[in-house]
């Protein structure tokens, strides 16, 4: 994706060309040291360095979890506009992290569902408001 050759990866890495192209062929496994100075150089997610799942550089963990968010603050959103409540930004985005995090312990990514069910919502806009 930089398009750097081989010598000029391996320079930016800090390694041997040799052993550089040990790493793209598969020959050594990645260490940590490694897959942090290519985050830190490129900006590359290291799972994805290791799953290589998606063309952007970031894993689809990533993709599920923005996705996620998405869905939760439009549904918050959503809630806030039909219950004609007045919730200042700062308790919307309160409410939002809330459920988020919910999400993220009690929910399997993978499960594409519609966002969380408007009694909880508005369980949690009680709390924050």
């Amino acid at each position: 994706m930089a398009r750097l050759s081989q010598e000029e990866m391996s320079q930016k890495l800090g390694i041997s060309r040799s052993a550089y192209q040990n790493y793209e062929r598969g020959q050594r496994d990645l260490t940590a040291q490694l897959l942090l100075k290519v985050y830190e150089e490129f900006d590359v997610d290291p799972l994805w360095m290791l799953e290589g799942d998606t063309e952007d550089g970031k894993n689809r963990r990533h993709e599920q979890i923005a996705s996620a968010n998405r869905k939760i603050g439009i549904a918050v959103e959503h809630r806030i506009i039909e219950r004609g409540l007045t919730v200042t930004p700062e308790k919307k985005w309160d409410a939002i992290d809330f459920l988020f995090d919910e999400f993220l312990n009690t929910e399997s990514l993978a499960n594409e569902g519609e966002g969380p069910d408007t009694t909880r919502i508005d369980s949690v806009l009680r709390l924050v408001s």
